[in-house]
């Protein structure tokens, strides 16, 4: 593992050359996130060869399809949720509750989210990962990144991370977060869903975080969150059912 030393060492001779802003620290990153079905279904303990490869015929061509996401940050706080955009005709369709707002400096979050057709309210501390420091590199939207590691252990994913520190704001999206510097993507399962940064947009002028006045749903704390998620996730496999076709992987 990098000790915190030796990672700012290697972000400064990567970016040697390149100028650093020091007003980084407010803007708008738009990120796309991709779902891979077939990855997925996959890995479920009762699904067959046969099943997979017929899953393949059926939804291969309906995979890796992008959604736009956008992180607005802005003195140590974050707003992460998805893009809404009007159907054709003019018509908007409700899309599910996804908002995650975090205050850095606080350590606290207050997110918006649905779960199983139920919309719920969490004002919880920030959840803490404990990331491994990888010693690999690549360029997302324009940035060289270092790689890091954690694991979800309610959805038994592993989570790679790039980060890079000319963004210096220690947030991210889907919720991640506490690396030394802004994660521009991020890789679940080695492919079973991919987020990454397609733009970053940094702002002079006042921002202003995009949180609603008022949130409806039904206020919980972040254990009983995943306790319930953690429960549906059991009790549909025990079913030999994916549970990820109604819960957010």
């Amino acid at each position: 593992m990098m000790t915190m030393k030796n990672i700012f060492i290697t972000l400064v001779c990567l970016c040697f050359g390149l100028t650093s802003n020091a007003q980084n620290d407010a803007g708008t990153i738009t990120f796309e996130r991709r779902t891979y079905w077939i990855n997925i279904m996959s890995r479920l303990p009762f699904m067959t060869q046969e099943d997979i490869d017929r899953d393949r015929l059926t939804w291969g061509k309906n995979q890796g399809r992008p959604q736009e996401y956008a992180l607005h940050f802005k003195d140590d706080k974050s707003v992460y949720s998805r893009v809404e955009k009007e159907s054709e005709g003019g018509y908007s369709w409700r899309q599910e509750k996804y908002m995650i707002i975090r205050d850095h400096k606080e350590k606290r979050s207050k997110d918006w989210l649905d779960l199983l057709g139920k919309t719920y309210i969490i004002e919880d501390d920030t959840p803490k990962y404990r990331w491994k420091i990888l010693n690999e590199i690549k360029e997302v939207a324009g940035y060289l990144c270092m790689k890091a590691e954690t694991k979800d252990t309610i959805r038994d994913r592993v989570v790679h991370a790039w980060f890079t520190n000319l963004i210096p704001a220690q947030s991210g999206p889907e919720g991640y977060d506490g690396l030394p510097g802004m994660i521009l993507a991020l890789n679940f399962n080695d492919g079973d869903v991919t987020v990454e940064a397609t733009k970053v947009e940094f702002i002079s002028t006042d921002l202003k975080l995009p949180i609603p006045e008022k949130m409806k749903g039904k206020n919980i704390t972040r254990h009983e969150f995943d306790q319930k998620t953690a429960k549906y996730i059991k009790e549909t496999i025990e079913g030999r059912k994916n549970p990820f076709w109604q819960l957010r992987y």
